[in-house]
């Protein structure tokens, strides 16, 4: 694709799906709370061998003090959940026996981690990450679209050098699959987004751009203070706990040349290509297009008094209890999971990923970050 075909693609964008950068006054504003972070202490550990799949880092992959769970077996997926929309509920769960878990812990299997679980009890800097949730989130149900309820598919269906036949059964069975919802709840999503415009449309092509948000929200400092803060301090607790995947994650997005999810806040604030925020979540038992060696990087509030918020690993037979302590989970993309379903608890989940389409060094992303940098810099 030229430079020239690109740049027509980026001035024909919808105004919602480009930014401006910070404002360095609301910049400051979240150093000055960030920078509280680091000074709320600990029990720290230092762990040996194990490791964060992929990830080439192998020092500091977790420095929390949890108890250790160490599994003999994982429980391979089903053939049924490629073919069929699964969601547990707690009858679910208590049918298949899997254990509930409310204190933190770190789980591995064969010393790769399969999950780590940190609540507020054992470390108040989550306390300090989640105090500007709920106004957060009012705010994005009011600036950004509710992404469709079929974005989920369970697994990815085909593999690399798939048969015309597999390709073709693949198909249908996700065409079959977009009918039934994926996920309960809303669900927002922010940060750079790669998708592909299509023959229909005359100047089709490969187009990054960030996620549509609605264009006055740009001029909402106290909006604008709640989104930065919360996400850069998600990352900050991602520094915390487990420096490797930080430091990965930071790496990538700097070969890549990103220009970041937050226009004049740095990298090594917020490397994240995207973000999400759901409130009510429940959703179907899937795995994510994330990258192996990273995880995805998940705070949660409390839900509503008397009700229930759960997060489910099937394959490592464990249900987390997110219904007593604010917490934060570590959990990598490939391991299937989803959130329980348990109705309208008012529970918020915020997270970090980064995705492999918008930190791949080709030629075509390294254009597509050129203009960014030139408008953003203007």
């Amino acid at each position: 694709m030229t430079m020239e075909h690109m740049m027509k693609l980026f001035n024909d964008l919808d105004p919602k799906r480009k930014r401006k950068p910070i404002k360095p006054s609301i910049i400051k504003r979240v150093y000055d709370e960030l920078n509280k972070i680091p000074k709320i202490r600990y029990k720290k550990k230092k762990y040996e061998n194990i490791y964060w799949g992929d990830n080439p880092y192998t020092e500091d992959c977790l420095t929390i003090d949890l108890p250790h769970i160490k599994l003999d077996s994982i429980t391979p997926v089903p053939r049924d959940f490629i073919n069929t929309v699964v969601y547990y509920d707690e009858n679910d769960i208590k049918r298949e026996g899997i254990k509930y878990v409310e204190d933190s812990c770190l789980i591995t299997y064969n010393d790769e981690i399969m999950c780590v679980y940190i609540t507020e009890k054992d470390d108040k800097a989550i306390t300090k990450a989640t105090e500007r949730i709920s106004t957060l989130v009012d705010k994005m149900d009011k600036y950004y679209p509710v992404k469709q309820d079929t974005f989920y598919s369970a697994f990815k269906l085909t593999k690399a050098g798939a048969s015309k036949e597999e390709k073709a059964a693949a198909a249908k069975i996700k065409k079959d699959a977009t009918a039934v919802a994926k996920y309960t709840g809303k669900n927002w999503m922010d940060g750079m987004i790669r998708y592909f415009l299509g023959a229909k449309n005359k100047q089709g092509g490969t187009i990054i751009s960030y996620q549509p948000r609605a264009v006055e929200a740009e001029d909402d400092d106290e909006f604008m203070f709640d989104l930065v803060y919360t996400y850069c301090a998600l990352y900050e607790l991602e520094k915390r706990y487990a420096p490797s995947i930080a430091k990965y994650r930071l790496e990538l997005a700097t070969d890549a040349n990103y220009v970041g999810a937050f226009p004049g806040v740095p990298l090594s604030r917020h490397c994240a290509t995207g973000m999400g925020a759901s409130l009510d979540f429940a959703s179907a038992i899937h795995n994510d297009s994330g990258i192996s060696g990273l995880s995805e990087t998940i705070i949660w509030n409390l839900p509503e008094k008397g009700m229930k918020q759960y997060f489910i690993s099937p394959t490592i037979k464990l249900v987390f209890d997110l219904s007593k302590h604010k917490a934060l989970i570590f959990q990598p993309p490939k391991i299937p999971h989803s959130t329980v379903s348990t109705g309208a608890h008012r529970g918020v989940g915020l997270v970090n990923i980064t995705k492999a389409n918008i930190v791949a060094t080709t030629e075509l992303n390294q254009k597509w970050m050129k203009i960014w940098d030139r408008y953003l810099n203007k």
